[in-house]
């Protein structure tokens, strides 16, 4: 597979992939694959309790960009990662849209892994888990986005980026094996006019708090576009009545791999906050939020 050029290789860690994946996920407890149409999804699950936190990636990775999270979930309750079809140790075809994706992970989690669920979402992924949300209210008890893609980021925030640029991007997407750009962009329309409300159900947005450099941008768009971003992710909070908004000041795209102890936190205080049926406690989330791996 070829890979893609330095502006697009950007453009895909900074909203919807990635490079310099974590390792892969040392699993205490394997699960066979379940099949779901004409594809066998593989999972992984660790530890005991509920409600089970269910991660999902972002476009082009599989289960183990979670490897530096899901044990450390899995010492307070049942903890899963799966492969999207085609994806990992997945196969059958790839799904042809983000609804298409959330339907096949709601059918893996009902035929093996019983609720309630903490969805769990970096980048894209956000996009799947909303929508299954969407379709099935009653078995997710709270929600976590980690620097996930929101509702009006091609007409806010790609719209910021040089078309030159943008063409670069739009050509590479196809490469990472899943979607391409306008399958994602239909995705997004979806979960934008599916999911408006999360009622009172635990929901903490994390995003990143620096910005990659771009051999196109200058430290005025850099900064401008860092600052859309925040706006937008300040915004998914409103999902929810029982919603935080973490920015994690010295982390990238991927905070499960550069702030890996936050994004534990989040997860528990999304648990604990089901548990209980209570506000989220956001203390532990506020000093972590600064801090390093």
């Amino acid at each position: 597979m070829d890979r893609p050029s330095n502006p697009t290789r950007f453009l895909l860690l900074l909203v919807v992939s990635a490079c310099n994946r974590p390792g892969p996920v040392v699993a205490e407890a394997a699960a066979p694959a379940v099949d779901v149409g004409k594809s066998s999804l593989h999972h992984e699950c660790v530890g005991e309790g509920s409600p089970v936190v269910v991660f999902d990636a972002g476009l082009g990775d599989d289960g183990s960009v979670w490897s530096r999270v899901q044990p450390e979930v899995g010492r307070f309750t049942k903890a899963c990662t799966y492969d999207r079809a085609g994806r990992g140790r997945s196969t059958g075809p790839r799904a042809r849209s983000n609804r298409a994706m959330a339907r096949q992970l709601h059918g893996m989690l009902v035929a093996s892994v019983p609720g309630p669920y903490v969805l769990v979402a970096h980048s894209m992924g956000g996009v799947n888990v909303r929508l299954l949300e969407s379709e099935h209210p009653r078995e997710v008890a709270a929600m976590v986005l980690v620097d996930a893609v929101s509702d009006e980021q091609p007409e806010r925030y790609w719209s910021l980026v040089p078309p030159d640029a943008m063409l670069e991007f739009r050509r590479g997407m196809p490469r990472m094996g899943e979607l391409d750009f306008e399958a994602l962009v239909s995705g997004i329309h979806d979960m934008r006019v599916s999911s408006r409300s999360l009622g009172d159900k635990p929901l903490v947005v994390l995003t990143r708090g620096t910005e990659p450099p771009a051999p196109w941008a200058s430290p005025a768009l850099s900064a401008r576009m860092l600052g859309t971003w925040h706006e937008m992710q300040a915004e998914l909070v409103d999902l929810s009545t029982n919603g935080v908004f973490v920015v994690a000041r010295t982390s990238g795209h991927y905070i499960q791999r550069d702030a890996p102890q936050l994004v534990v936190a989040a997860v528990r205080a999304a648990v604990q906050a089901a548990r209980t049926r209570t506000r989220i406690d956001a203390r532990e989330l506020t000093r972590l939020a600064g801090a390093g791996p």
